[in-house]
């Protein structure tokens, strides 16, 4: 009888049972993976299943159920083997298993083919860190412009072999305002990285992240109604009307004369469109804003006067 196993056998006679299973198994597994390079599969057989049934930690299952994916690919099943890696790695992933490669090679690209897929290496582990291939674009929330709410984010996070973070590993750590959570996340999920490298090939890994959250820089909301014009001239309502949009935001801070140029231009928008409702009734608050102006004497510019002008040749008079 070969050593290793009389030392396994004097185990079972003399340590108490929760010892035996502490002690035991990594014998066992010791003792499977002999059998295994001298191409003994059924003595191998046996005794991982006694060590995956006596198996009294995590590991020594963890253990047991590598082995026996090895010792399944060995016999020529693979996906076998492959299942059996996989059993052990939802139970855990272990730092190593050294001498795949002088079983089998074959075994060995397997094994690191599912341990890197589930593996998630730190940054201390990787050689070359993960990096952003496609920069992330923020998009500040709307709700929070008016308080212009600023502040840094703090984000942990796994990125995949393919270089995409992974939706379930996102954690905000620190955030400014639960409103930043949504879009920042969107963000994440948008971005695109090239992937960490350890030992030259791809590998998942974690990583942290700051992003220093600020509101998008105050617009001269005459100057946006200007370019929406431009837009309305080249048929390019869609635009004119985002850039109106930003022209009219609060945040903005339009006088009252600048709101009705820019409701003007805006209703011409929406008849560009051939939403003529609302463009009816873009056009009418924009004339009774002009009204109040005009009737508080307030000095108004030409062009203002002049768009006025033609709204009201295309807006009917109610009888």
């Amino acid at each position: 009888m070969p050593r290793r196993l009389l030392v396994i056998a004097a185990l079972a006679l003399t340590a108490p049972p929760y010892l035996r299973a502490q002690q035991g198994n990594p014998a066992l597994v010791a003792a499977a993976r002999d059998y295994i390079v001298a191409g003994d599969y059924a003595k191998a057989d046996s005794v991982l299943t006694e060590a995956l049934a006596g198996a009294f930690y995590v590991m020594d299952s963890v253990d047991a159920l590598v082995w026996r994916g090895v010792l399944e690919y060995q016999r020529g099943n693979r996906s076998l083997a492959q299942l059996s890696f996989r059993r052990a790695f939802n139970l855990h992933v272990p730092t190593d298993v050294t001498g795949l490669e002088t079983i089998s090679p074959g075994v060995a690209r397997l094994f690191d083919s599912e341990y890197r897929a589930i593996r998630v290496f730190s940054a201390r582990e990787v050689d070359v860190p993960a990096q952003w291939r496609i920069p992330a674009v923020f998009v500040y929330p709307a709700v929070l412009k008016p308080r212009r709410i600023s502040g840094h984010a703090l984000v942990h996070m796994v990125v995949d072999t393919l270089g995409n973070v992974e939706e379930k590993s996102i954690e905000i750590l620190d955030i400014p305002d639960s409103a930043f959570i949504g879009p920042l996340r969107e963000t994440l999920l948008a971005s695109r990285f090239e992937p960490a490298r350890s030992k030259g090939r791809l590998v998942k890994s974690s990583l942290s992240y700051q992003f220093n959250l600020t509101p998008p820089p105050l617009q001269d909301p005459v100057r946006l109604v200007d370019r929406a014009r431009q837009q309305l001239r080249q048929h390019r309502a869609d635009s004119a009307l985002a850039l109106l949009g930003d022209a009219l935001d609060s945040t903005n801070h339009a006088s009252p004369a600048i709101r009705v140029y820019a409701q003007l231009v805006q209703g011409m928008a929406w008849r560009a469109k051939g939403r003529d409702s609302l463009a009816t009734a873009t056009f009418s608050a924009a004339l009774a804003g002009y009204h109040d102006l005009t009737t508080r004497g307030v000095d108004l510019a030409p062009v203002l006067r002049s768009l006025a002008d033609t709204v009201r040749l295309l807006t009917p008079r109610r009888e």
